[in-house]
């Protein structure tokens, strides 16, 4: 019984790390989205950090705007780098909000 005490612990540990990464949520606006094309190149730009994922988008305030509501792994990435990302393409961006 105690050979499997052993590889029993590490598989649980592996089983649980995930869990134990720490997930942010952020809303990041995003300007100048004039065509279909902007709002696809913004999110391919924030989706290429690693870990980031988009779950949810709205019109920002003003025409041209969009808000993407995104989560990440604060392991893997920060919000800088996904500002950065969407900069990097041409695009002005910035955080609204951050929680977790």
């Amino acid at each position: 019984m105690k050979k499997y005490l052993v590889p029993t612990a590490i598989c649980a540990w592996l089983v649980a790390s995930p869990v134990l990464a720490g997930e942010k949520q952020i809303d990041v606006n995003v300007g100048e989205l004039t065509c279909p094309s902007c709002s696809y190149i913004a999110a391919s730009s924030m989706k290429a950090v690693p870990s980031v994922e988009i779950v949810g988008f709205k019109q920002g305030s003003k025409w041209g705007e969009g808000v993407f509501t995104l989560t990440f792994d604060d392991d893997l990435a920060d919000a800088d780098m996904i500002v950065d990302a969407v900069k990097a393409n041409g695009y002005p961006a910035e955080v609204l909000l951050a929680s977790n």
